[in-house]
């Protein structure tokens, strides 16, 4: 077996072969830096972090989810990052479709929603409600979403977890898409 150091030289292109070729340390090597380069090219677009890592870890899922059984035309990194900027984009429409108010630049590096001030207390209580569902109609969502936010990474989460990396990313999307639907209707399932 080769030392993941060895990984660290090889292009995301070679990865993808060692991957898809059963190499568990090169899929491993291979979506960690994914996540590390897409959370820089994300937070560019999406200045709110949440929302910015949610496109991530979206994009993660569905290259994680199918790059094993495609050919690539160009190459793996032009269509991850195309998945990546396709989630993006629809994140974007959604938004104005939604007529929420973007996240605005000051200073260049600091960000600040546009609504700064004290958090929705009906909003807050919304959320422990909805969590509180969620917990109890899913003790594993509950738990995975609750390491993720609290900063830990895909690889702990996981052997915290014990599950698998494209597991945990579609564990973690279902989540959020249930919470997001219990804030806006109540319910954890539409």
């Amino acid at each position: 077996m080769t030392p993941l150091s060895a990984y660290s030289r090889l292009s995301i292109n070679d990865l993808q072969v060692k991957a898809c070729r059963g190499d568990q340390a090169a899929e491993h090597a291979l979506f960690e830096s994914l996540a590390a380069r897409f959370r820089a090219f994300a937070r560019q677009r999406v200045w709110d972090n949440a929302d910015s890592e949610e496109v991530v870890q979206d994009a993660l899922m569905t290259i994680c989810r199918e790059y094993k059984a495609l050919t690539f035309e160009t190459s793996f990194t032009a269509w991850a990052y195309k998945v990546l900027d396709n989630r993006i984009l629809a994140h974007i429409q959604k938004k104005k479709r939604r007529g929420e108010k973007v996240t605005r630049m000051i200073d260049g590096d600091q960000m600040l929603p546009a609504d700064q001030g004290t958090p929705d207390p009906d909003l807050k209580r919304r959320l422990l409600s909805c969590l509180h569902k969620l917990g109890k109609a899913n003790v594993r969502y509950a738990r995975i979403l609750n390491l993720h936010y609290q900063g830990f990474s895909t690889t702990e989460v996981c052997r915290r977890m014990s599950v698998k990396r494209e597991t945990f990313y579609s564990i973690l999307s279902r989540a959020r898409a249930m919470l997001q639907n219990c804030l806006e209707s109540g319910n954890l399932k539409s």
